[in-house]
């Protein structure tokens, strides 16, 4: 019998491959996610302690910031979005937390008032300014504000946890889990800034609604912190998040939006209730069809759910919608923005469904076939 010999740049190759393959299958079996498609919130009741578990989570001991104020209130700065037609002045809110992590936020004041208040938070980057000029990917939010402003709403603007311009790490935020010394969690610094902002700005100004609406990284803030504090009435995270349930085995961008710890406490449906739930209270998720990034049907593997895309999202939202009704108040609904390939708020997402929704309008998209069946 003739015996072959392997060629040693053949076995060097194979025990590469061999290696490269168990490193993998560790790291994902340590990144295991968490199975969240059942709702754990089936009682009135739970909203509370749910709410509470995940405060304890992220605050620890100290709880949620309720009485917290900023360090500095910086009045009639220059605004850090240029044109806004409807501006009328504009102040700076400085906020400091654990670790040496501060945080600004900017309160834009328009010049016809209604006396209502929108959180728009920005996601990865490094500036609220997201214009052709701004050096950043155009997601609008310049856009938002201005539109907000138009129709007599105040608007704070804020970046994400080392994504101020001044402050501006250009990475994922997994440095500030890895590195944690404080009480508590990380998931802190992406939420207490607009805790400590609406301590000041509900005292300060008496706004008679808060709103919020966030992009990529600020759409999942706005999702976990409308969760958290039922002032906020309505909240529209604009391609920010999906249950890990419908995610790749193994996600692993920004260990805020995967952490086992925090998602066995609540999963993302639980999250969408708690920030719908309550008498008045709505929550809009917009998912993007084509989205050049997140959440939308090109990052979408149908073959390892076994539905396609809008099936999947389709289902989470009956289920959420069925556990309100259940409960007794509030509403969820999905928008899948059809008319742009960019992750962004679009231009559509504004007109036909964030100003129709605060302002008391119908919205014919919203009324999905299982509200009809009702």
């Amino acid at each position: 019998m003739k015996v072959l010999k392997q060629k040693p740049y053949f076995v060097i190759t194979t025990v590469i491959f061999l290696l490269v393959s168990i490193l993998w299958v560790q790291a994902g079996s340590t990144n295991k996610l968490v199975d969240d498609r059942k709702i754990t919130i089936t009682r009135p009741a739970d909203v509370a302690i749910k709410r509470q578990q995940l405060v304890r989570f992220i605050w620890g001991e100290a709880g949620f910031p309720a009485e917290k104020l900023p360090s500095e209130i910086l009045i009639d700065v220059n605004s850090p979005i240029p044109d806004l037609n409807y501006l009328e002045r504009a102040e700076t809110l400085i906020i400091k937390m654990d670790e040496g992590i501060d945080a600004s936020a900017c309160h834009f004041i328009p010049i016809e008032k209604n006396n209502r208040l929108v959180v728009v938070h920005q996601g990865h980057i490094c500036a609220l300014n997201d214009g052709p000029d701004s050096g950043n990917s155009n997601v609008g939010l310049a856009r938002t504000v201005d539109r907000l402003l138009s129709e007599g709403f105040a608007v704070l603007g804020l970046c994400m946890p080392r994504q101020r311009p001044e402050d501006c790490w250009h990475a994922n935020h997994d440095h500030m889990f890895d590195n944690f010394q404080a009480s508590g969690s990380p998931i802190k610094y992406f939420l207490e800034p607009v805790a400590v902002s609406l301590n000041f700005l509900r005292n300060e100004y008496q706004y008679e609604e808060i709103s919020m609406i966030g992009i990529s990284g600020g759409g999942w803030t706005t999702t976990l912190y409308a969760a958290l504090d039922p002032d906020i009435r309505f909240s529209f995270p604009v391609a920010g998040s999906l249950p890990l349930y419908l995610r790749y085995p193994g996600y692993n961008h920004d260990k805020e939006q995967y952490l086992p710890a925090f998602y066995k406490i609540a999963g993302y449906p639980d999250l969408y209730l708690l920030g719908s739930h309550g008498p008045g209270r709505q929550q809009v998720q917009i998912l993007i069809r084509r989205d050049n990034c997140c959440f939308g049907e090109n990052q979408h593997n149908t073959e390892l759910v076994g539905m396609p895309w809008e099936t999947s999202v389709r289902g989470y939202e009956f289920n959420v919608q069925a556990a309100l009704r259940r409960l007794g108040s509030g509403s969820f609904f999905l928008y899948i923005d059809e008319t742009t390939t960019r992750h962004e708020i679009s231009e559509n997402t504004i007109v036909n469904v964030v100003l129709p929704v605060i302002g008391g309008k119908l919205v014919p998209a919203l009324i999905s076939t299982n509200e009809l069946d009702k």
